[in-house]
């Protein structure tokens, strides 16, 4: 009975390990800026005001983490709705063309955060 126990748990140890784990989803939803550096500050503004108007965030949106304790985030699948997960890629898009308009120092940019 113990060994059973013992090779379920591993099993879902392993089962929640790779690419449909909560950790790797949330962490592919964080984007490089530098992709939107070669896009005029113009259209970048409209393209990320469409997407937060879209998704009905703020146009400061950045990527959720949730709440994992520590270690089991690779573990646990991702268990969010499609649109969710469509919501979330949005806002770490947005972040990427928030910090490449800043970098920039294009008018309409976020300002950067006090230290």
């Amino acid at each position: 009975m113990l060994d059973r126990a013992a090779l379920l748990l591993c099993l879902l140890a392993l089962g929640g390990c790779g690419a449909n784990s909560l950790a790797s989803a949330e962490d592919s939803d964080v984007q490089s800026s530098l992709q939107y550096d070669k896009m005029a500050c113009g259209p970048l503004l409209s393209q990320r005001n469409a997407l937060a108007q879209r998704y009905g965030l703020p146009q400061e949106a950045k990527p959720a983490f949730s709440n994992v304790p520590a270690g089991f985030g690779t573990v646990v699948p991702d268990i969010r709705s499609a649109a969710e997960r469509d919501k979330q890629k949005a806002a770490g898009e947005i972040d990427a063309m928030n910090r490449s308009l800043m970098r920039r120092q294009c008018a309409g940019a976020p300002k950067k955060p006090s230290a």
